[in-house]
Order: structure tokens, then C-alpha cells, then sequence
């Protein structure tokens, strides 16, 4: 089926998972740029009902009442270890909703995220579009069937892989490390894990371009189908909380509530810590499809990227920080 092209005005999204990290960020940024967003969480819509028919009237009355342009599914089941004990949840939520939506389109623009975690990380290089997915978990396998069912309910959709998404709605890495800061005062962070930080402010930003300069281009298949999505550069998560806690103690209302200093920070590797699930030892993805379909000559680097998101979260110092959800 070919969608029909976008007027200049066609400006309604219909986003889903709109208090998560990713959801909560796209919000405000679409509506910063003055796209009417009809913002939907678990409180509306929650994917993990296991009445299906009740869930599918639901879907098809909120699809009646907004008319939306777009559709950007943010939501997801992200609990990597709890997937483990129960997979139906997490493949309702991660694969079996992105098939049904793809075949509500009703000719809207949709966009969908996904993860590195499609891959098992056993490449020595970053992974390209065209490598071959194989999930090494439970979440990461709902994440891919998600994709394989969605494009082949609509081969229009588009479908944004990123990785380690950081964002100041909800918990994530960085919080966490900025929290255990201030609690001990030695960390010990795995360091044979690599990949990138994907900040969300970054992320939203690349979608709106989308919407904005690139509508035509998903509506002629130029942007259908699955590509990449991260900052530049790469990291590890010991890296990564050293540059954390660093940060954190160049400003006056953190640095005397830190009591880890960055020699604190300790290297381990991930059979020091073990998990339910497990992680790809090599997240790194190459977005040289993303530049080349999108126009841009390079990405920005992943500590600029973070700034914006870094600053959000160290502004009002830790007492507010630590209080936050």
C-alpha cells in the first residue's frame, strides 16, 4: 500500500508511550515546534492488558478521535531481566502491538524505536543495518520480532535503533550513577561493554527533522524500513560513569555531595557482574545510513549530544536530583 503525501499542515501525531524517557522528551519537543501531539501512556493504553480485544477497541477508538498524521510508538517493554520470567508480557508489548498498529496506519507516517539489543554484541565492529540480527535475551528477541511484524504489516514504517537511551523522565544509567555517587564511595562499573549514550533532547531533535524535512521522503520509501541512530564516538559504562561523576564535580552544588571521586570508579568485567539477562558486549551501531539518507555529514559527538540532558539533570543540584522519579 503506497500512504498518501503530507500537506505542509499535516502536523498531528498520535505518540505512544509518552511517560517514558524517549515518549516524555519527543512531547515536548514536537510541541515546542507547534505539532499537535496527542500524548498516550500506560494510563490510556496499557499494551501489557492481556484482554487483546479489549486493547484493540481501545487502539482503534484512540485512532478514530485523533486522525493523526503520524504515529510514533515510544512505548515498550524495557525491563531487560524481568523479560527472562515473563516473556508473553514483554513480546505482547515489544512485538505483537507494533504488528497490530502497522495495520491501523490508516495512511499516517509511523515511526517505531528499537534497540541494539537486537544484536549479540559478538562483532568486533559496529553493526550495520544489514547484518543480521540475533537477539541474546528475551527482551531483545521481542524487540526484533516487534520489527520483522511491524514492517511487514507496513513496509512504510520506519524504524530507529539506538542504544544506552538516557533522558531526565524516568531512570536510566546516569541517574543511577549520579545516585551511588552520593552514597558510596567506591563504584564498580562494568568496562568490557561498549557502545553509546543516546541522548533523548538528541534523538527528538533527529525525529523532528524527520517530520519536518524528510515526510515526503518516508511517504516515497527514502526512510522506510530500519536504520541506526546514535551519537558519534563510543564508550563503555566504566567510561561512561567516570565522565559522569567527572561532570558532576565541576559544578559547586554537586562536588560537595559526591563522595566517590573518579579513581573510586573500579573496572570490572561483566562475569564480576552477573544478571538474569544477558547483555551484548558490543552495542556499537554504524549510522552511516541514517547520515547519508538524512543529509547530514556527521553526527554529533555523544558528551555533546549528552550536555543538554547532562545539564537537565545536575542543574538543581543532588537534593532535588535524588527526589526525583
Amino acid at each position: 500500500m503506497t500512504c498518501p503525501m503530507l500537506s505542509a499542515g499535516s502536523k498531528r501525531v498520535l505518540l505512544f508511550g509518552s511517560k517514558g524517557q524517549l515518549g516524555h522528551q519527543l512531547g515536548l519537543t514536537l510541541t515546542k515546534a507547534n505539532w499537535q501531539v496527542s500524548a498516550l501512556s500506560r494510563d490510556e493504553l496499557d499494551l501489557a492488558n492481556p484482554d487483546r480485544k479489549a486493547l484493540l477497541s481501545q487502539l482503534d477508538r484512540q485512532l478514530d478521535i485523533h486522525q493523526p498524521d503520524w504515529i510514533i510508538n515510544a512505548a515498550a517493554y524495557t525491563a531487560v531481566d524481568r523479560a527472562e520470567q515473563e516473556p508473553e508480557v514483554a513480546m505482547q508489548v515489544n512485538a505483537w502491538f507494533p504488528s497490530i498498529l502497522g495495520q491501523r496506519t490508516k495512511g499516517a507516517g509511523l515511526i517505531h524505536f528499537s534497540t541494539d539489543y537486537v544484536f549479540d554484541g559478538e562483532l568486533d565492529r559496529p553493526y550495520r543495518e544489514s547484518d543480521l540480527p540475533a537477539p541474546a535475551n528475551v527482551y531483545g528477541m521481542s524487540k526484533w520480532r516487534g520489527e520483522q511484524a511491524l514492517l511487514e504489516a507496513q513496509a512504510q514504517a520506519l524504524v530507529i535503533r539506538c542504544s544506552w537511551v538516557v533522558g531526565s523522565q524516568g531512570q536510566n544509567f546516569a541517574k543511577t550513577m549520579l545516585r551511588l555517587a552520593c552514597e558510596r564511595e567506591q563504584l564498580q562499573v562494568v568496562s568490557d561493554q561498549w557502545g553509546v549514550p543516546t541522548p533523548t533532547s538528541w534523538l527528538a531533535d533527529q525525529v523532528l527533522s524527520v517530520l519536518l524535512n524528510g515526510a515526503t521522503d518516508v511517504h516515497q520509501h527514502r526512510l522506510a524500513g530500519v536504520y541506526h541512530v546514535v551519537p558519534e564516538g563510543q564508550t563503555n559504562w566504566y567510561a561512561y560513569a567516570k565522565y559522569l561523576i567527572e561532570q558532576a564535580l565541576s559544578r559547586p552544588n554537586w562536588a560537595q555531595a559526591i563522595r566517590v571521586k573518579p579513581e573510586g570508579v573500579v573496572a570490572i568485567s561483566s562475569s564480576a557482574y552477573p544478571v538474569v539477562a544477558k547483555r551484548p558486549q558490543n552495542s556499537r551501531l554504524d549510522c552511516s545510513g541514517w547520515r547519508l539518507a538524512t543529509g547530514q555529514s556527521s553526527l554529533a559527538d555523544w558528551q555533546l549530544a549528552l550536555a543538554p540532558v547532562l545539564d537537565g539533570m545536575l542543574e538543581f543540584g543532588p537534593g532535588s536530583f535524588l527526589q526525583r522519579p
